[in-house]
């Protein structure tokens, strides 16, 4: 690694190559399989992680392809989104997580280190800049993809590392 962007641009992609090791077995009905009545599935995590992944994306410019229709509401962080029992076909999520990720990592790539730099206009306890913000992405994704190891084991799997 040479500078900051590779370091964010490395994390980004580890914690990718995280999440998609954890749910590229999963069945459809595994997605909607909850370790108890209030925790969340993996197909509402990893929904919630490509809309988070869109908006930080979205802050490097990237340009983005539409979403399926109804997708935000399915997938948002309201009382009732998190705790539905039907997302839908959910076979198209791993995918469109990763090619979301791709693009993110990608904006990442091209950004100069005053795009870096840059302030972020609404402030967040964890973070204050576009880098900082884009590094606590790959964060996100971590602690999203340690609460699918819990529902990989409920329901029977090994251990992936």
């Amino acid at each position: 690694m040479t500078d900051a962007k590779d370091a964010i641009v490395s994390a980004l992609a580890n914690s990718q190559f995280m999440l998609d090791r954890f749910i590229a077995d999963l069945s459809p009905e595994e997605y909607l399989y909850r370790p108890t009545a209030k925790a969340n599935c993996a197909a509402w995590t990893v929904g919630h992680l490509i809309l988070t992944d869109r908006w930080a994306a979205g802050r490097f410019g990237a340009q983005l392809p539409a979403l399926p229709e109804g997708f935000e509401q399915r997938f948002a962080r309201d009382e009732h989104a998190p705790a539905a029992m039907e997302y839908g076909d959910v076979s198209g999520l791993r995918a469109l997580f990763n090619e979301t990720r791709g693009l993110f990592i990608e904006a990442v790539r091209r950004a100069t280190p005053e795009v870096l730099g840059t302030p972020l206009e609404n402030v967040h306890p964890r973070f204050k800049t576009l880098g900082e913000m884009a590094l606590f992405m790959s964060i996100h994704t971590s602690m999203h993809t340690g609460q699918i190891t819990l529902i990989r084991r409920c329901l029977g799997r090994p251990p992936l590392i």
